[in-house]
C-alpha cells in the first residue's frame, strides 16, 4: 500500500498477504485510530498501520488501551479498536472490555494468539483467550485459515454495531503471513427505523390517554443523537423529563422540564415526579436494576403505571421491569414517530372515543 493509496481500498478478489487482507479491511472500516502495546505476535501488519492511514496510540498498561477505545468509541460514535500481544497483553483488557459491554460500546478487540504449531505445546504465551471474554462480548470471530482473515476481521466490525458492544478478533500469530487470494468485504450497517407499526401506535394511544406522563431518558439517546427529539416528544406530552442512570447528558438540566437523575444518590424531585406516573416511556433504556432502585428511603417505582420501553435492543425489552408496550427501535426515529401520531388530532380524537367506550 503506497502513500498515494493509504485510504483506497481494493475491490474484488486480490493477491496479499493475510496482514495486507487485515489492515485493508480496517481501513474499509474508517478506522484511523488504535490504542494498544506493540507485541511481536502482530508485528507484520503494525509496519503497514502507518501507510495505511491508521495511527497506534502506545499506552503504559492495556487495560487502559481499552478504556481509551471505549470511550473513543462513545464520543465518536464510531469503532473503538484495541490490540495488543497475546497472552497477557490482550488479558490486561478484560476489565475494559466488560464496562464498554454494558455501555453498550461498538469496540473491536484484536487478540493475537499462539502459533497453531505450538498451540497445546507450551506455545509463547500461550492461554485459551476466547472463554476469558466469552460474557463480555456479543461476538467472537476466531481465524480458522489465513484466507479469512478478511471476513472475519470485517464480521467483527459489523457485528459490533449492528450487536452494540465489543467484539472480539482472535488471530493465531502464523495467520499473519503468506499469500492469499481474497475480497476485502464492505462494510455492512443495519438501518435502524422506529420500531413496529404496531407497538407504536399502542404506545400512542396510551400516551395519548395518558394524565401524567413521565420520560426517563436513557443512555439511547445520546447514542442516536436524540436529544433534541427527545425534547420535541416532552414538550408534545407535557412531560417531566428524568435521566436514567449514569446518563445526565441525556437531557438538558436547562430545559424547564428537567427534574434530574434517577438511580443512586439521584434527584429525589426526579423519584418523587416518577412515583406519580401514570404512563412512563423508558427512551433508550433498558432500566437496569442500580438505577431504579429505592434511593433516600423512597420506593419510588410506579407500580401501578403503564411502562412504555424503547431499546434498539429487542432483548432489553422487559427485561427488568414489566412493561406493557415494547418498540425495539431507535431512540431518535421512535421519539419522532411517536411525536408525529400525538401531533394528529385525528389520534386525539380516537383515544377520547376509546376512553368513552370503555368507561
Amino acid at each position: 500500500m503506497s502513500e498515494s493509496s493509504m485510504r483506497t481500498v481494493v475491490e474484488g478478489p486480490t493477491k496479499m498477504t493475510p496482514s495486507e487482507a487485515f489492515v485493508e479491511t480496517l481501513v474499509a472500516n474508517n478506522v484511523t485510530t488504535m490504542f494498544g502495546i506493540m507485541g511481536s505476535a502482530f508485528m507484520d501488519a503494525m509496519d503497514i498501520f502507518a501507510p495505511a492511514g491508521i495511527q497506534m496510540i502506545p499506552v503504559v498498561h492495556e487495560q487502559g488501551a481499552a478504556h481509551m477505545a471505549d470511550g473513543y468509541s462513545r464520543v465518536s460514535g464510531n469503532h473503538g479498536v484495541v490490540i495488543g500481544q497475546n497472552g497477557p497483553g490482550i488479558s490486561n483488557c478484560v476489565t475494559a472490555i466488560a464496562a464498554a459491554y454494558w455501555a453498550h460500546s461498538p469496540v473491536v478487540m484484536i487478540t493475537p494468539e499462539t502459533g497453531t504449531m505450538t498451540m497445546g505445546l507450551g506455545g509463547f504465551q500461550e492461554c485459551n483467550q476466547l472463554p476469558m471474554f466469552q460474557e463480555f462480548t456479543k461476538y467472537q470471530g476466531h481465524v480458522t485459515h489465513p484466507a479469512r482473515m478478511a471476513e472475519y476481521t470485517g464480521r467483527c466490525f459489523d457485528r459490533a454495531m449492528s450487536e452494540m458492544g465489543p467484539t472480539q478478533l482472535n488471530i493465531p500469530r502464523d495467520y499473519f503471513y503468506g499469500e492469499i487470494t481474497c475480497e476485502i468485504p464492505k462494510p455492512a450497517r443495519l438501518d435502524r427505523g422506529p420500531g413496529g407499526e404496531n407497538s407504536l401506535n399502542e404506545a400512542a394511544d396510551i400516551l395519548a390517554e395518558a394524565k401524567f406522563p413521565v420520560i426517563i431518558s436513557g443512555g439511547g439517546v445520546v447514542m442516536a443523537d436524540a436529544v433534541e427529539e427527545c425534547k420535541a416528544l416532552a414538550e408534545r406530552l407535557g412531560a417531566p423529563v428524568v435521566n436514567s442512570y449514569l446518563h445526565n447528558d441525556s437531557f438538558p438540566a436547562s430545559h424547564p422540564q428537567w427534574c434530574g437523575p434517577l438511580g443512586y444518590q439521584g434527584s429525589k424531585a426526579a423519584m418523587k415526579l416518577l412515583a406519580q406516573a401514570d404512563v412512563v416511556v423508558a427512551l433508550g433504556s433498558r432500566l437496569g436494576p442500580f438505577g431504579t432502585l429505592p434511593q433516600h428511603g423512597l420506593d419510588y417505582w410506579p407500580k401501578n403505571a403503564k411502562i412504555i420501553q424503547i431499546d434498539a435492543d429487542n432483548k432489553m425489552l422487559g427485561l427488568v421491569k414489566k412493561i406493557s408496550v415494547g418498540i425495539c427501535g431507535d431512540a431518535k426515529a421512535a421519539a419522532v414517530a411517536l411525536t408525529e401520531r400525538l401531533s394528529s388530532e385525528n389520534w386525539h380524537v380516537i383515544a377520547i372515543k376509546k376512553s368513552v367506550l370503555e368507561s
